[in-house]
């Protein structure tokens, strides 16, 4: 079964394809757009989407791949193969789509694993380089036969030439030897020939063939006898010229034609990669970029039409921001969140759409209608990747005014004309979708046709969605399982729909509402509302109460979650923050380790080096090499006390015990300025509760640098343990040691040895760097350059450590 022509029309499928169609940039690609219709087969339509998957990335790895030089050449090469002899243009065309197949078989190659389905497609691309490549060695891009074609053709041509060069002169000769009898000093020709123009009365004095009379008589033109011969020879040449080039022609169009097969299924797979890229393009252009998922996995298609879940969707032919519409049907619909926030949970295959005209319910209806159509033609769903959608046995749709004047048919004659079809042949496979059901008649008769066309297609057991302005419709979906309400929102303060589609709940009437509004008198409208029957009014002002509570849970679920988000974010970043600071101070270990292990064995090789030269010196004295190797040692041994150095200041930072930690301690994070606060002590893994400001994280005890105990003073033996006291403060040492620090490090330490030594009236401060590589050294000496409390400084003398050792002088 397939849809019917009529359905396809009136869900406008037709404009989504001529859309498609004008993404693809070769004209066989365009008449397999035009052509292409939904399949109601699962396994084909899998492979269209997966195609369409295949075809984005595709354009995401090639995005300037493209088919705008391919020619149609099928009909062509087809006539070559029975003998037609093609002109150079039309050799040329099929020269340049046959490179470009090969271009783009190449590039499919290259990316095989990424779309094995399109290479599929480009595997019945042959290989065509020979012929191309004799094509473009015949003829030139101008569309001429060149030359270097054949031999022989290259030797007619300069013969030619030469023959005629010879007969141009020969005729400047007779111009002039015969000046008296020429009417003008021209050649020109006349019936290929070449003539000069003789006066009428002279021309006896010329002997020649005449050509050619002017309209007044008074010239001829004439070929003078003595260049007849030439001329003759001259024509003689071409004629042989254009034999031959009829002759490679004929030969290029044979073997063109000897493979005119393998070029026509090269077309056509030219032609299907075109229609794919061009779905992934019309996909593009219309903010389809979710359905198809990525790779061959299509979880979003079901083989079994059982259920329909459409999130966000969108109808792709409507321009501006459009309100997408979730819409779902049958078992398995939406997830547990979705169904929590309707008012219908249960499963259900008919759903009755109701609300005030232009609120969009003809629209959702479309909505869905086309875009199952669109999926399983292959194309892009404007919707979001959670949506599910079956591969249906036919859609059939009901919608619009249908009145037929020719047929004397109403529009209610027409709908019921319609409906009776659909019953006929829509199946528990099916999609239905009718709009206005059962309208343009009696309302209390119309109400019953329709409950009884709902119960048939619910029996039926096919998907449909319906639309409707009969009230009695509403509590019969209420109470009938299997068939649920939903409804368009309306805004009666601005007199205007809000387009979303609300499931679970029927529309209200806003009729009276509206009324009011645009300023119905009164007493009007209090007479209007005397003459409802009660029972409606209770039901109309109960469904206005479900819809006004629905929007107060919404409004207090949506804060809920906002709140909820916020705080998983914030708890994010500490952590991560946390992390990162944790893996920047090993980090800065590692690095340290290394740059002395670097250090050392570029001093051993200084050691080695200097021996080696000591060795080749022979006029050095015995006193002389003793220092060269004391030097070397002393510079060993400063690095070896370097790198120990800093084992011992980490294998200390390391031992430090910390105290027990109780809610409410004072806890300093290494490399966090910041205190925070315990909430919890350590568990048995060694994490912790902590509040650092208004964000709350979970540590590890790895990661404290020191602990305050609640309650304790500043000289408390807890704080005293990791800080200095106030008296050691005063106390600043006149040596600083950066020998195993980073740049960063030593830089950040001498800065705040400067701003102790000035305030502590330090004058002179002995900044000991070691020798190294000499990056250090630099750095400090750049920064004690600039530094306003330096009033100088200069290296130590050798025997206080030399270029080791940089001596400040601190101003007063």
């Amino acid at each position: 079964m397939t849809t019917p022509a009529k359905s396809l029309t009136t869900l406008e499928y037709d404009k989504v394809i001529a859309r498609l169609a004008t993404h693809c940039q070769t004209a066989p690609g365009k008449a397999l757009a035009l052509a292409l219709e939904p399949s109601a087969e699962y396994g084909d339509v899998l492979r269209r989407q997966r195609l369409t998957a295949e075809a984005r990335r595709l354009l995401e790895l090639k995005p300037n791949i493209g088919m705008g030089a391919a020619h149609d050449v099928r009909t062509i090469v087809h006539q070559a193969g029975l003998g037609h002899v093609l002109e150079p243009g039309e050799l040329l065309d099929v020269q340049v789509t046959l490179a470009l197949s090969r271009t783009v078989r190449e590039a499919i190659d290259r990316l095989r694993t990424y779309i094995p389905y399109l290479g599929e497609i480009a595997d019945r691309i042959a290989d065509f380089r020979e012929l191309t490549a004799e094509i473009a060695r015949c003829i030139s891009q101008q569309g001429e036969v060149v030359d270097g074609a054949s031999p022989v053709l290259a030797r007619l041509r300069r013969e030619a030439r030469l023959a005629h060069d010879r007969l141009s002169a020969r005729l400047q000769q007779v111009l002039k030897s015969a000046r008296s009898a020429i009417q003008e000093p021209i050649v020109t020709l006349r019936d290929g020939r070449y003539v000069v123009p003789v006066k009428a009365e002279l021309r006896s004095q010329l002997p020649g063939i005449v050509h050619d009379v002017s309209s007044s008589g008074a010239t001829v033109f004439l070929e003078p006898l003595e260049v007849v011969e030439m001329g003759n020879h001259w024509r003689e040449l071409l004629a042989e010229e254009q034999r031959e080039i009829a002759r490679i022609l004929r030969d290029l169009s044979a073997r063109a034609g000897e493979r005119a097969h393998e070029i026509t299924a090269a077309i056509e797979a030219l032609a299907e990669i075109d229609l794919a890229l061009a779905k992934a393009r019309l996909g593009e252009a219309m903010g389809a970029t979710h359905l198809p998922h990525d790779g061959p996995e299509q979880r979003w298609l079901s083989a079994e039409p059982g259920s329909l879940f459409l999130l966000n969707a969108r109808h792709p032919l409507l321009a501006g921001n459009a309100v997408p519409v979730t819409v779902w049907l049958g078992e398995g619909g939406p997830s547990s969140a979705v169904q929590a926030a309707t008012a219908h949970p249960e499963p259900f295959t008919v759903l009755l759409i109701t609300g005030p005209n232009t609120g969009g319910k003809t629209v959702a209806l479309k909505t869905v209608g086309l875009l199952a159509l669109m999926a399983q033609a292959g194309l892009p769903v404007p919707a979001d990747a959670d949506s599910r959608l079956p591969v249906f046995d036919a859609v059939f749709a009901d919608i619009g005014d249908e009145q037929s004047i020719e047929q004397s048919l109403s529009t209610f004659s027409s709908h019921v004309g319609n409906i009776v079809a659909i019953l006929r042949a829509a199946t528990d496979r099916s999609l239905v979708l009718m709009d206005e059901l059962a309208a343009g008649t009696d309302p209390v008769e119309g109400a019953a046709l329709a409950k009884g066309i709902l119960s048939h297609l619910l029996a039926t057991g096919c998907l449909t969605v319906a639309t409707t302005h009969h009230g009695e419709l509403k509590a019969f979906a209420h109470v009938t399982p299997g068939i649920t309400n939903s409804s368009v929102e309306f805004d009666p303060e601005t007199l205007s729909p809000t387009y979303r589609l609300i499931i679970g709940l029927p529309g209200q009437s806003n009729a009276l509402a509206i009324a009011e509004r645009l300023g119905m008198p009164a007493d009007i409208l209090a007479e209007a509302r005397a003459g409802i029957d009660p029972d409606r009014l209770a039901v109309e002002s109960l469904i206005s109460d479900l819809h006004r509570h629905r929007e107060e849970a919404e409004t207090s679920g949506a804060a809920q979650r906002a709140a909820a988000q916020e705080a998983e974010r914030a708890r994010a970043r500490v952590t991560k923050e946390l992390t990162a600071l944790e893996a920047n101070r090993d980090r800065l270990i590692e690095r340290t380790r290394k740059e002395m292990e670097a250090e050392l064995q570029q001093a051993r090789l200084r050691l080695r080096e200097a021996l080696k030269e000591m060795q080749r010196a022979e006029r050095l004295t015995v006193f002389e090499r003793a220092a060269v190797v004391e030097t070397a040692q002393q510079e060993v041994a400063a690095v070896e006390e370097q790198a120990k150095a800093v084992s011992q200041r980490q294998r200390k930072r390391r031992r430090v015990p910390l105290p027990p930690i109780a809610a409410g301690d004072r806890i300093f994070l290494q490399d966090v300025p910041t205190p925070g606060e315990a909430l919890s002590p350590p568990d048995a893994e060694g994490g912790l509760d902590v509040q650092l400001g208004s964000l709350r994280a979970r540590i590890n005890v790895k990661q404290i640098g020191r602990v305050e105990k609640a309650g304790a003073d500043d000289e408390a033996p807890s704080r005293r343990q990791y800080e200095p006291s106030a008296g050691e403060m005063t106390k600043v040492s006149p040596e600083l040691d950066l020998r195993g620090l980073t740049v960063d490090e030593a830089l950040a330490l001498t800065q705040q040895r400067l701003d102790e030594a000035a305030l502590a009236g330090v004058g002179e401060l002995r900044i000991i760097h070691g020798k190294g590589t000499g990056t250090l050294r630099r750095a400090i000496r750049d920064m004690l350059r600039k530094h306003t409390l330096v009033r100088g400084h200069a290296a130590a003398e050798m025997r206080a450590g030399g270029d080791g050792v940089t001596v400040v002088e601190i101003a007063g």
